[in-house]
């Protein structure tokens, strides 16, 4: 067996082989992690957003005067607003928001049932939009009722609100039973939130975790003195005119403002900017690590071929097989391989937790450690073959030749 003179000519060279070990298992468990993370931003960022994001056109609105400071200016403001947006050809809908979907923040608050402890807080992004907004959105009710005209706010102040929730809220919220007439607390005991009616799903870009799909929906006409917001839906032929005559329409009512018109899919390249940035960060890491550990992998074994000239011809002249040499050597990589993987796996679960503790992260799992593994093994292979196929290849003569 070749186990035994290969952990002697291990122990012969410790401080390498100890280095290389360790080099080995840093990188498992550095790359073991950045990839669960890479991935993890990769299926936030293809994950469905649930909403017809291809045909929605975001409009943002900015106004000035003192007329824009009352609320009742605005509201009637931002009706005029949606209904010439609604007679555009081609418009499916339109509604105000308070602010845009799919952009990787906004507005969010902590609901939890009304009376219940506040260990049952659950943060949710929130939205205010009137009752066109599922037509808008191209969103589901799947238990309930959509809002109604008169869901809407008639004045500003604290009033209790009929509100739409998203599925996956609604079962955080109320995993035992339905969530319909449930009413939440979302900050204040006295003027608590009614649930009305649920969407099926939407998804939308918040930091991660399961709040991103975890949404509450206000009615009203949402504005704010220094402006307001609104989405368009078209049809897919008329996106592109629908898209050139916004501008005109509103400045037509009120030509002192500013209006910026973007499509959704812009908006939520924006929001995916940092996620998508740091999945090139990590697959960097991910392939330096991996280049520097081939690397070392390849200089080890090289060396060791070179150090070794006269033992390899040595064994060749006693009759050892151009593949035992090559075996030999192999298994010494594998081996070195093995030993830093296995310590590597302690210090990625070890890493794994720290990461869990401080970010809303999935944990470790068997795809990602066997992926990692495997990987680590196959680059072995690769560095080793070379330098070690150059060892099968010395004739007895060249390896026992002295100067």
């Amino acid at each position: 067996m070749e186990i035994g003179p290969i952990f002697r000519s291990l122990s012969r060279n410790k401080t390498r082989s100890i280095l290389l070990i360790l080099e080995i298992a840093v990188t498992l468990a550095i790359v073991l992690n950045c990839w669960n993370l890479m991935m993890q931003q990769r299926e936030s960022l293809m994950r469905p957003s649930g909403i017809d994001e291809k045909n929605i056109i975001a409009v943002e609105v900015q106004t000035f005067g003192p007329d824009y400071q009352d609320w009742e200016y605005r509201r009637q403001v931002v009706s005029r607003d949606v209904a010439a947006l609604r007679q555009l050809p081609g418009v499916i809908d339109a509604t105000p928001i308070s602010n845009f979907p799919l952009q990787g923040g906004g507005s969010s608050l902590q609901a939890k049932p009304l009376g219940a402890r506040d260990t049952a807080l659950t943060r949710a992004p929130v939205y205010t939009v009137d009752d066109h907004m599922l037509r808008t959105l191209d969103l589901e009710i799947v238990a309930g009722r959509a809002f109604e005209a008169g869901d809407l706010r008639s004045e500003d102040g604290p009033v209790i609100m009929n509100v739409i929730v998203t599925q996956d809220l609604a079962e955080a919220l109320f995993p035992d039973g339905d969530a319909i007439g449930q009413t939440i607390d979302t900050g204040s005991e006295e003027w608590p939130d009614i649930i009305v009616g649920v969407v099926d799903a939407m998804h939308t870009p918040y930091g991660g975790g399961p709040m991103e799909s975890q949404i509450l929906f206000y009615p009203g006409f949402a504005s704010r003195a220094s402006g307001m917001n609104y989405l368009i839906r078209t049809e897919p032929a008329a996106f592109d005119s629908v898209f050139s005559a916004v501008d005109g329409v509103l400045l037509e009512s009120e030509p002192s403002r500013v209006v910026q018109v973007q499509t959704l899919l812009e908006i939520k390249g924006g929001g995916q900017v940092i996620s998508r940035f740091s999945v090139q960060v990590l697959s960097t890491i991910i392939g330096l690590l991996l280049f520097v550990t081939t690397l070392g992998i390849y200089g080890m074994t090289s060396f060791s071929v070179t150090q070794r000239t006269k033992q390899i011809g040595t064994r060749r002249a006693l009759g050892a097989s151009q593949g035992a040499i090559l075996r030999y050597f192999l298994l010494e990589s594998l081996v070195v391989t093995l030993i830093g993987s296995a310590l590597g796996l302690i210090a990625a679960s070890g890493l794994d937790v720290l990461i869990a503790s401080q970010m809303d992260s999935e944990r470790l799992g068997p795809t990602v450690l066997a992926t990692g593994i495997l990987l680590l093994w196959s680059l072995a292979i690769l560095a080793t073959i070379v330098p070690a196929l150059r060892a099968s290849k010395l004739s007895p003569a060249l390896a026992t030749r002295t100067v």
